[in-house]
């Protein structure tokens, strides 16, 4: 059984659902189209088919009412800016518009059952008119059928057609979809697949829509009524990949993330770079667009690849009662999102779940926040900016870590304090840690700082105080995490065994392998145990452990001013260890970090006496350079104004480099070559951890060795930590 077939069974029998149909392709192949289970359980048993009909429910409100509205637009027929009410005159749609109502953010209550009282669209928007928005236009979102059901209207006035007409004219029939329309005639029932049995309409009900409201609208509306089948599905996935169905334009517009601040995931009509941790199923790209229907169906597509993932199904058969949706999804989508994207995904940060959740963590709190500018969220926008969107929360206290709140101070410099109305109050200075004065003028203290993955970064230990300081508040902790941008699986560096320092805070290795959150985690249980800190995580979305960061689909934003790249952070796990030596490290130049030399180093003897397994995904090049003073950056480096010999980094295979290992090598090499120039300062054994590394390098043991001696320790530390994510 191949992996599609055996996902599609696995959905089917985990959520008890009768059956489904699914299909998986990208842009001129078909991976995967088949059936599993039943199409209709009761009256009586019938098996589903790859061509079996299904009741696309909400799928109508991309697959018809987005693209017949986005066409219109096109047309010049439509103003997706343009007030409701003049198109439709009801007094009411004066507040919202088009847009509104495919951003779901026209404020009206979602929640209203009109199915009981109406039979027409008239009635529907009749009544609509007459119950107040219960949310200002645009602020926020909540889905909704309503906005869908006045675009269908929309759509009808705009094309002096009906519905179903002009879709079929513009969509289905263009595209080949020959199976695919609003109220199947009779002869299509038998190929239909059965949703519930329902208790208002006495049947079960196949080939005429369930939607109760649309059922009671005569089955052409803009929200729901469509049916379909998985092979014509596949066709519009495959025209609106290829721009056949509308321009590059348009399909950018409908797809841009951050078109509603408070909920960025929600394009026109589509939802958009989905979560995994969702109902909705999933592709793992930020360019993937999708939606689901409540009878089981669910489409998503990723418009940069083309890949697509169908999944049709009648979970509600034979009663709402055993409709399992989540699971249903998750069982097929994820595998088939493993499948298709082995090397990337769309990971979401603890800041972009604060908004996902809408703000459930912080609403009507008091915070104190430990970051800086470079934490920010899939937009670009820094925690602080995202924390006003939550009205009813107040910031009273904003901390920072080195490099101050802009993330711009050089390395090791103190940084100020600033009075204002939200004191910015720096713990790199002459304030360590939180005064218990001002954190009991709070609720929640929240953390979000983009670590880099090294034990070496000072980030860490000013979390670590700042625990300490509201365990002693009893105050709670929220730690908004991040993904190590080294990834979670590789473990280098000796256990650290004299730690207590900025740089070198806990017993952990030099490249650690956790996010900050398992870090806040690691510190509760192994270092504050008596001070029991309460440590709440907001977790990460899809981020397997072995994603380093350029497999995210994250902004890098620098953290301080010599970590430029999330190369420059891959090198620095191992690198760093030469401040603690007198050569350069790279500060001084535009690549610190990825560079190391001094007037004395033989660049090309020492690069070439570097083996292969001792280089892993890099290459070496010997180099001329000169570091200079940059302000902000490196005021005083190594080496100021001198001409140096050195060895540049060049990343080839990021996931294979084993940084930590390159740096012993190279630091061993250049023992061997220059016995009398290379000197090691106290700040080595402190970045180290421990003495033993200096001494097994002066005392000329082979770099892989070295690193094979730390294994064991790793090997174990690796079973103990804290483990959020797989």
């Amino acid at each position: 059984m191949d992996l599609f077939s055996k996902a599609l069974e696995d959905a089917v029998k985990a959520s008890h659902a009768p059956g489904a149909v699914a299909c998986v392709g990208e842009r001129d192949k078909i991976l995967f189209c088949g059936a599993y289970g039943l199409r209709q359980a009761m009256p009586r048993p019938e098996p589903a088919e790859p061509g079996t009909l299904y009741d696309l429910a909400s799928l109508t409100k991309v697959v018809a009412t987005t693209t017949a509205v986005l066409m219109l637009r096109d047309d010049g027929k439509l103003d997706l800016d343009q007030p409701v009410a003049e198109i439709l005159p009801v007094p009411a749609f004066r507040h919202f518009t088009v847009r509104h109502c495919l951003t779901h953010t026209t404020g009206l209550d979602p929640g209203i059952p009109y199915f009981r009282e109406v039979s027409s669209i008239n009635e529907v928007l009749q009544r609509v008119s007459l119950d107040s928005i219960s949310a200002l236009p645009g602020a926020r979102r909540l889905y909704s059928d309503l906005g869908f059901i006045i675009l269908g209207k929309i759509v009808e006035l705009a094309a002096g057609d009906s519905l179903d007409a002009f879709c079929c004219r513009r969509i289905f029939t263009p595209l080949g979809m020959t199976h695919t329309r609003f109220r199947p005639p009779a002869e299509w029932a038998a190929n239909c697949a059965a949703t519930e049995n329902c208790p208002w309409r006495g049947c079960v009900m196949r080939g005429a829509v369930h939607d109760e409201t649309a059922w009671a609208m005569g089955g052409i509306v803009g929200h729901a009524g469509l049916f379909s089948c998985a092979e014509d599905l596949a066709l519009f996935c495959r025209a609106l990949y290829d721009r056949r169905l509308l321009p590059e334009k348009t399909v950018a517009e409908m797809s841009a993330l951050g078109q509603v601040p408070l909920y960025p995931w929600q394009g026109l009509g589509w939802k958009i770079d989905p979560w995994s941790c969702g109902s909705e199923g999933f592709l793992p790209s930020r360019s993937a667009i999708g939606h689901t229907g409540w009878t089981g169906t669910s489409i998503w597509l990723d418009l940069q690849t083309g890949l697509f993932s169908i999944l049709l199904g009648n979970t509600c058969h034979p009663s709402r009662d055993n409709r399992n949706n989540l699971e249903f999804r998750s069982r097929f989508h994820a595998p088939v999102a493993r499948f298709l994207f082995q090397t990337s995904t769309n990971t979401h940060t603890g800041l972009d779940r604060l908004t996902w959740s809408g703000f459930d963590e912080v609403r009507g709190k008091r915070l104190a926040v430990l970051t800086n500018s470079a934490a920010v969220d899939q937009l670009g926008r820094p925690l602080l900016d995202v924390l006003r969107l939550s009205s009813d929360t107040q910031v009273k206290y904003i901390y920072t870590p080195e490099h101050g709140l802009q993330a711009s101070v050089e390395a090791g410099e103190c940084v100020a304090s600033q009075d204002g109305p939200v004191p910015v109050i720096s713990l790199y200075g002459d304030q360590p840690r939180p005064d218990l004065n001002q954190l009991r003028d709070i609720d929640l203290f929240v953390v979000d700082l983009p670590d880099v993955g090294s034990r070496y970064y000072t980030y860490m230990a000013t979390m670590l105080r700042c625990l300490q300081a509201c365990a002693a508040a009893r105050k709670p902790v929220l730690v908004l995490d991040r993904p190590n941008p080294l990834g979670g699986v590789v473990l280098e560096g000796p256990i650290a065994r004299d730690f207590g320092k900025d740089v070198c805070c806990a017993p952990i290795p030099a490249r650690h392998g956790m996010t900050l959150g398992e870090l806040a985690l690691f510190f509760r249980d192994r270092l504050l145990r008596a001070q029991k800190p309460q440590v709440i995580v907001s977790e990460l979305d899809a981020w397997p452990r072995e994603r380093i960061f350029a497999e995210c689909g994250l902004p890098w934003v620098a953290p301080s001013p010599n970590m430029p790249t999330p190369e420059t952070a891959l090198a620095y796990a191992g690198t760093c260890l030469f401040e603690g030596v007198n050569m350069n490290e790279g500060r001084g130049t535009d690549t610190p970090f990825l560079l190391a030399g001094a007037p004395w180093l033989d660049a090309e003897a020492v690069a070439g006496a570097i083996l292969e397994d001792e280089r892993p995904g890099c290459r070496l090049e010997p180099v001329c350079y000169t570091p200079v003073p940059i302000p902000g950056k490196a005021s005083k480096p190594t080496f100021q104004n001198d001409p140096c010999a050195g060895i540049r980094i060049v990343i080839e295979d990021a996931p294979r480099v084993r940084s930590f290992t390159l740096a012993v090598a190279l630091l061993s090499a250049i023992r061997r070559h220059h016995t009398g120039d290379l000197e090691f300062t106290p700040h080595f054994d402190a970045l180290a951890g421990t003495s033993d590394l200096r001494q097994r390098i002066l005392h000329g043991e082979p770099a892989l060795r070295i690193v094979a001696r730390y294994e064991k320790e790793l090997k174990q530390f690796n079973a103990a930590r804290p483990r959020l994510y797989q």
